[in-house]
């Protein structure tokens, strides 16, 4: 492929010239987000998770705006792709979003099932969630599941209303989810799409030209200092705001699904832009070699970003169930530290394994 696909990245190992480095770079930068926020999340709901009110504002903060970051690079070159032929993109779905969304929540979803008491949250009903999958989704796939209606949406309505209407229906939709009567009537995985959809628009509605234009071509002092100042004082603040917009939610001693609940709602809507905007910034800089031809190590990250997305919690959550129930260690940091590790070196060394076999397209890589 010459292009990132429609998932969340290209397993291409290498570069090539039509790629855009720094939305590899910032890709790299936001699976490293994903990992380090279900590392946190999955010590908050573990058996040692009591008291550890720092890890709980670590994840509310990094859940403010990664998942938006995530959101704005998948809608970048979606209107490139609707433009070219809605059957095609829409056929181009099934092997990058649809198929492994199937496999791998089926698969994560088993080993769940079987470990039993040893996980955070035991599972039930083992057919009856397995068959429910294409309504009801499990664990972190709901990202695939989500993406994929996002991009039917785009298919539908960008020739009819442009992109700018696109942002006004994801605007209306995140404020529609946002009314509680209506929330509460809705089902989850509807509310992911409309909580989210905004954030995929604006990126469709920028296109990489845009983004560069408002960020990657600034100075090296607005992408390395201004920005992450601006954003890190946004985060700051919506989390002093906590007990103000989300006092129906305690974060000291909340468990993780409900902190990410806090970090999405519209009071964090200024930490989800700037922290955005920092990310891509940050990773952009020549440091990262985000403007570089070919991308540095992070570009190379990001574009290995579908294999650790779909193996790190199973990485994650095994190290810890090892680490801590059975090697009895309780350290925090350090556990955090080896999580944050495995789950990104795990999945590379079984991406690495298996690309001589040439399974990775039947894996979801």
């Amino acid at each position: 492929m010459t292009e990132p696909a429609p998932a969340i990245a290209d397993s291409a190992p290498t570069a090539s010239p039509k790629r855009i480095d720094w939305l590899d770079s910032a890709r790299g930068a936001g699976i490293i987000l994903v990992v380090i926020g279900h590392a946190l999340g999955g010590l908050i709901d573990s058996p040692i998770g009591a008291g550890l009110v720092g890890f709980r504002r670590a994840f509310f903060a990094i859940y403010t705006f990664h998942m938006p970051l995530f959101f704005v690079l998948s809608g970048l070159l979606v209107g490139k792709r609707v433009a070219r032929g809605a059957a095609p993109f829409l056929k181009g779905l099934l092997p990058t979003v649809v198929w492994p969304y199937f496999l791998w929540s089926a698969i994560q979803f088993s080993v769940i099932f079987a470990l039993g008491s040893l996980v955070n949250r035991p599972a039930g009903d083992y057919w009856a969630t397995i068959a429910a999958l294409p309504w009801k989704t499990v664990s972190q796939f709901w990202f695939l599941h989500a993406l994929f209606f996002m991009h039917v949406i785009a298919v539908v309505l960008l020739p009819r209303i442009g992109r700018s209407g696109l942002v006004a229906v994801g605007i209306a939709a995140k404020l529609l989810i946002a009314y509680p009567p209506l929330a509460v009537l809705l089902p989850v995985p509807v509310k992911l799409v409309g909580v989210n959809l905004m954030w995929y628009a604006i990126g469709a509605a920028l296109t990489p030209d845009g983004v560069g234009r408002l960020v990657v071509q600034r100075t090296l002092a607005m992408r390395g200092a201004i920005l992450p100042l601006v954003a890190a004082g946004l985060i700051g603040a919506t989390l002093l705001a906590v007990g103000w917009f989300g006092a129906d939610i305690p974060l000291a001693t909340a468990p993780s699904p409900a902190i990410a609940n806090l970090a999405w709602r519209l009071p964090a809507l200024g930490a989800a832009v700037f922290g955005a905007a920092a990310a891509i910034g940050i990773a952009s800089l020549p440091v990262f070699g985000g403007t570089r031809r070919g991308g540095g190590s992070l570009a190379q990250l990001g574009r290995l970003t579908m294999p650790i997305f779909l193996l790190h919690v199973l990485f994650i959550a095994g190290t810890r169930i090892i680490l801590v129930r059975f090697a009895h260690l309780t350290d925090p940091g350090i556990l955090l530290v080896i999580l944050i590790g495995v789950g990104v070196i795990g999945p590379l060394l079984v991406a690495r394994a298996v690309r001589p076999t040439g399974l990775q397209r039947w894996l979801g890589f």
